[in-house]
């Protein structure tokens, strides 16, 4: 896998709303990742994470949330879930084992096809350069900083920094300079772009030819570099304009984001995370992006609207965004690189479920309901009825509707009519919270009316309906 092209990072993950604004919830971060191996790098990007489960084929799963060995008191994004997001992004894997001495965490023994002798070296952990006081499932991270996991021998205790302009002139020398990124101390004898630093960790690089170079510093025990990307371009030429035509790639997804479909598949609320990652690999690499939504027409009491901007000029890679009960949205992202060229592209439709507790578009028969808290459900409830006859009625605008829920041990029937056309569903069995029970069939796009009503043989329970645009 070759190197990630590094885009500069700053700044935390907004909370947005294209209606009321809500109280900020704990939220992944934007961080970069770099990954030296004891041969080569396997990653250097930004990746978006969160606190989430890791597996490895050694150990399988276990939590990584930071609340490993009690390091913190609550939950959050860790620097091995971080790597973990960083493998799913470049196509690799980690493994080792878990719980080795009693820790409370893992013990990385490979990264990609990076493997480490663990009786003489390890997979050392550094925040900003310097090392990390606890395991990385222990270790918190927050938005903007770099992540550095590095395989190397117990004896080495240097990573390398390298520091420099991000731009030259065909020809013209450049001053780079390499210091023990931990103390600030000047390190001579490092290599790089052909040259040699002297005593004060300097060194002139020059080049013949116009292109896009990414210069790293290496020497021997110590940690390899940073990556710089520079652009040489001809005299009298704008920065990166003679070296770069093609704009970045963009993908959806990042750290369990939304790519589109129902938002209950990914998460439990309205708030959910569009998440993304820029690549501009061969280019002069990603400058900022710009993140804009827009509402769907169909959905239950939704209406057509304009792109509206999130966030513009942005170096990280999500945002977090709170949509309408019954209502769709699309999301575009535009990734702009150092040599201004653009790549916008656009999710599939979001379509954020009617909770049950949506009395304003849900309506209820009276006292045939009962509302039971579930951690994992839509919105954290879901209803039940016992008896035969409760109904449930919701006017929305689409071409079909998805009942979402659980089916229970002792389930019953629950019959949904749509503009007069009648489907019993059968709820008995098993299921996990927030299944798509049952969707309706292809409707004429305008005003529908759903009726369901209980028809008893056991508890019928549902969470939320889903109008689909």
């Amino acid at each position: 896998m070759s190197v990630r092209s590094r885009c500069a990072l700053s700044g935390a993950l907004i909370l947005v709303s294209l209606a009321a604004p809500v109280a900020a919830e704990a939220v992944p971060v934007t961080v970069n990742v770099r990954v030296e191996g004891p041969t080569r790098t396997v990653f250097d990007g930004p990746v978006t994470t969160d606190a989430h489960d890791v597996a490895t084929a050694t150990a399988g799963s276990h939590k990584c949330d930071g609340t490993n060995g009690a390091a913190e008191p609550t939950p959050g994004p860790t620097a091995t879930g971080a790597l973990d997001d960083a493998a799913r992004l470049g196509g690799f894997t980690i493994d080792g084992p878990y719980g080795n001495f009693g820790i409370d965490d893992y013990f990385i023994e490979r990264v990609a096809d990076q493997q480490i002798d663990p009786n003489t070296a390890f997979w050392s952990l550094w925040i900003n350069h310097s090392f990390s006081d606890k395991g990385g499932c222990q270790k918190r991270v927050f938005a903007g900083q770099d992540v550095l996991w590095a395989g190397i021998p117990f004896s080495v205790s240097v990573p390398l920094k390298l520091q420099g302009p991000s731009a030259g002139v065909v020809g013209q020398p450049l001053s780079v300079r390499v210091t023990d990124g931990q103390t600030g101390a000047p390190q001579a004898g490092a290599t790089v772009g052909g040259a040699t630093t002297g005593p004060d960790g300097r060194a002139a690089v020059s080049f013949a030819r116009k292109g896009i170079y990414r210069l790293k510093a290496e020497k021997p025990d110590t940690i390899r570099s940073n990556t710089i990307v520079l652009c040489v371009d001809p005299p009298g030429a704008l920065a990166c304009s003679s070296t770069d035509a093609s704009g970045p790639s963009v993908a959806f997804g990042a750290a369990g984001g939304q790519r589109g479909g129902l938002a209950s598949t990914r998460g439990r609320s309205r708030t959910m995370l569009i998440s993304w990652a820029g690549d501009d690999r061969a280019g002069s690499g990603v400058s900022h992006y710009k993140a804009e939504a827009s509402q769907v027409g169909d959905g239950a009491g939704a209406s057509q609207s304009s792109w509206r901007t999130l966030i513009d000029r942005t170096t990280v890679n999500g945002v977090h965004f709170r949509g309408e009960a019954g209502a769709a949205y699309v999301f575009r992202i535009t990734a702009t690189d150092r040599a201004l060229n653009e790549t916008t592209v656009t999710t599939d439709p979001v379509i954020v479920p009617v909770d049950d507790r949506s009395q304003r578009l849900l309506r209820f028969s009276k006292r045939d309901w009962k509302r039971v808290r579930a951690g994992n459900a839509w919105g954290g409830t879901v209803v039940r009825a016992k008896e035969a006859g409760a109904t449930a009625r919701l006017r929305f605008r689409g071409t079909s509707l998805s009942l979402i829920g659980r089916k229970r041990a002792k389930g019953g029937r629950l019959r949904a009519t749509i503009d007069g056309r009648r489907t019993t569903i059968r709820l008995r069995g098993r299921s996990a919270h927030r299944s798509v029970l049952w969707t309706s069939r292809k409707l004429e796009p305008g005003a529908h009316t759903l009726v369901l009503r209980a028809l008893g043989r056991g508890t019928v329970e549902f969470d939320a309906v889903a109008p689909r645009p």
